[in-house]
């Protein structure tokens, strides 16, 4: 049987960093797969964590792009673990859903009787960054109180941007938590020990705050009924794509690989957005780039050269597409 882990967080609170950290501690002798749901419509968590797990062995990674796993992925997710499961055959199976999506479904799924002797569930984990625990955002939205309900093991995440009252507010949250925690971390740069995933999962955990999961996504992709997962056609130059639901807009874009970026433009603009999120691997004068922007804050890696460069913005408030997209090649190198 396949053991299976949902890693589950709410944006930007660092798990593809978990994952990433989580696969260089497993066993040489295992294969493990990373199936990645995104809320918006390019797909680049996937795509950096194929960046980054390239020189790992028996490493294999599937990205969903385009809403919650628990709706109207909900099909296509799986569709997509059927795929993994049959192609890969893994020995244990780590599932990321995006930040704004619902674990319930999601466990209601892989306990289903078409999943009985081919998976078993295994400790779920849910990152938080322990500041948002004082933000009535956080505390009083749907999904980030049914990831930390139903989680096995809680693990507090940017602990080094913490204070005494972020970490007693983490502490009473777990003393308050029913179930109990099986266990619990408090940890920088997503280090999330291996060993946190050998707890067993609460079979119970399910049947707690009984959340309906009924909102509408809208689904904005182009005329041309490409997707992320189709490469650029043949003097296609740049791909818009875009998504909505959760109170939460996407807007993303694939590009050439030929079109590079000047890497000052590019930091300049991208710090300067008032949005939730910008993720992306881009290619630039300078090399190839994986960008984060979270709260303000950018943050940027070098990385193997791309393909195609992808991005993604995230924001709570509609986003103008054309006015963001002019900015953006406003950044191509002259």
């Amino acid at each position: 049987m396949i053991r299976t882990h949902i890693i589950t967080g709410f944006l930007g609170v660092g798990k593809t960093t978990a994952i990433l950290n989580l696969l260089k501690q497993k066993p040489e002798s295992e294969k493990w797969a990373v199936l990645v749901n995104e809320f918006g419509e390019v797909g680049v968590d996937g795509a950096i964590l194929e960046s980054q797990t390239g020189e790992y062995d028996n490493v294999v990674t599937k990205e969903i792009p385009g809403g919650c796993l628990c709706c109207v992925s909900g099909l296509p997710f799986q569709m997509g673990l059927n795929l993994l499961i049959a192609k890969e055959k893994p020995d244990v199976l780590l599932i990321e859903p995006t930040g704004l999506g619902h674990p319930r479904n999601i466990l209601e799924t892989l306990r289903n009787e078409h999943y009985d002797g081919v998976l078993e569930l295994g400790a779920s984990v849910c990152l938080i960054d322990p500041r948002h625990l004082k933000d009535r955002r956080y505390t009083q939205h749907e999904t980030f109180v049914d990831q930390i309900q139903l989680a096995d093991v809680l693990v507090a995440n940017k602990t080094d941007l913490a204070n005494e009252d972020d970490k007693t507010n983490f502490e009473n949250l777990l003393n308050n938590s029913q179930p109990v925690k099986a266990a619990n971390a408090w940890i920088t740069q997503g280090e999330v020990d291996i060993a946190l995933l050998a707890y067993s999962a609460d079979k119970q955990r399910l049947a707690v705050h009984p959340h309906a999961h009924d909102h509408n996504h809208g689904n904005d992709k182009k005329d041309s009924g490409l997707d992320s997962q189709t490469p650029l056609q043949q003097g296609e130059e740049i791909r818009t794509l875009s998504n909505h639901g959760q109170g939460h807009f996407s807007l993303g874009w694939l590009i050439a690989g030929d079109k590079t970026f000047c890497l000052e433009k590019l930091r300049d603009w991208l710090s300067g957005l008032d949005i939730e999120r910008a993720k992306g691997l881009i290619n630039t004068q300078q090399g190839a780039y994986v960008f984060n922007l979270r709260e303000g804050v950018l943050s940027e890696m070098p990385t193997r050269s791309l393909d195609e460069s992808r991005l993604e913005l995230i924001s709570s408030d509609s986003l103008d597409e054309a006015e963001l997209q002019q900015a953006l090649l406003a950044c191509l190198a002259g």
